[in-house]
């Protein structure tokens, strides 16, 4: 029997406690039906929220451009039946209301020389209830003033500067500079930003182990808010293979006083320079010229004389001279 007794009050339990859970679930039923209601019955109240809405700005001026950007959200503080408010909240993905400038009445800042305009945002609330076609009051718009910096679009040819680096391999080297087609372009933009450019730059392009020339096409760097008359330019970059190349030179005095003579030790002297394969040979028949400018010497010194080049054409690279500096000796010119 006391088995009996056993699984009787085990299940007597069972049904106590399947009860107490029945009870708990009526009463969640319950309390939620009853929020249900009281929900429902606010909606019906008016309340007053605030939500940040996207806007877009449309028509503006054909020979104007912003030069500051217009906030892209506007604050609306509505008043209203709380369902109509709850429609707004949970409208998802919001299509931004569209302010036409052209059909604003703009007003221009006191005292400016610019062209500075500004807009009251609460002569703006019939069209953004218009747009927004909710049974709600726009009370009040954040920001209060909307203010419209234009500028000036105007045109300018300016150079295009290319942004390349080429490392080429060992005895190879970039012979003269770079040619760009076209080398200019024309800009489109506000005033202020066309009248701070000296140049229009290519993309930065870095090339590794080059050994013969290369033509390539780069698109150009565009400033903000403008405009170019090309997107790229053919940038041609002529590679060589160089070699050593060396000649003997005499030095060659200039601005030396009347009153003396100015000898110097030696007189000859060695030039090395690396040059292209192909110029090799015209390497001797350069008009490049050593020379020692006896005006930027200090001729009361011990010190060699330091000698320079003169007249060295832009394909000759890495140009040394052996010795760089020269002895010299003074004698005075008899009357």
């Amino acid at each position: 029997m006391n088995w009996l007794g056993s699984i009787w009050t085990k299940g007597s339990f069972r049904r106590k406690g399947n009860g107490h859970d029945r009870d708990i679930v009526i009463f969640g039923f319950f309390l939620l039906l009853s929020f249900i209601f009281w929900y429902l019955n606010s909606l019906e109240k008016e309340v007053e929220y605030s939500i940040r809405y996207p806007v877009r700005y449309v028509n503006l001026p054909e020979d104007r451009v912003l030069a500051d950007d217009l906030p892209s959200r506007l604050e609306l503080y509505l008043k209203g039946p709380g369902y109509s408010i709850l429609k707004l909240r949970m409208s998802g993905n919001r299509s931004p209301v569209i302010l036409d400038v052209s059909s604003i009445n703009y007003r221009k800042v006191p005292n400016s020389k610019a062209l500075n305009y500004y807009v009251v945002t609460s002569g703006l609330i019939p069209k953004l209830r218009n747009q927004l076609r909710v049974e709600c009051d726009i009370t009040t718009v954040k920001p209060d003033t909307l203010f419209f910096a234009f500028d000036r679009i105007i045109a300018r040819h300016v150079p295009v500067k290319p942004d390349v680096e080429v490392n080429t391999e060992r005895q190879y080297m970039v012979k003269g500079a770079l040619v760009l087609e076209p080398d200019s372009v024309e800009i489109n933009g506000p005033k202020r930003i066309i009248d701070t450019l000296s140049a229009v730059m290519t993309k930065a392009v870095r090339m590794k182990g080059v050994t013969e020339s290369v033509s390539k096409s780069i698109s150009l760097v565009v400033p903000d808010k403008c405009s170019l008359s090309e997107k790229k330019v053919l940038v041609s970059i002529p590679v060589e293979q160089f070699t050593e190349a060396e000649v003997k030179v005499p030095v060659k005095l200039i601005n030396c006083p009347d009153s003396i003579y100015l000898r110097i030790f030696p007189d000859v002297v060695t030039v090395r320079a690396l040059v292209a394969v192909g110029d090799y040979k015209k390497f001797e028949q350069l008009p490049f010229e050593v020379i020692l400018d006896a005006a930027r010497a200090d001729l009361n010194s011990d010190e060699k004389l330091p000698l320079t080049f003169r007249n060295v054409p832009p394909f000759v690279s890495s140009m040394r001279v052996s010795p760089s500096k020269v002895d010299f000796l003074i004698e005075k010119k008899v009357k």
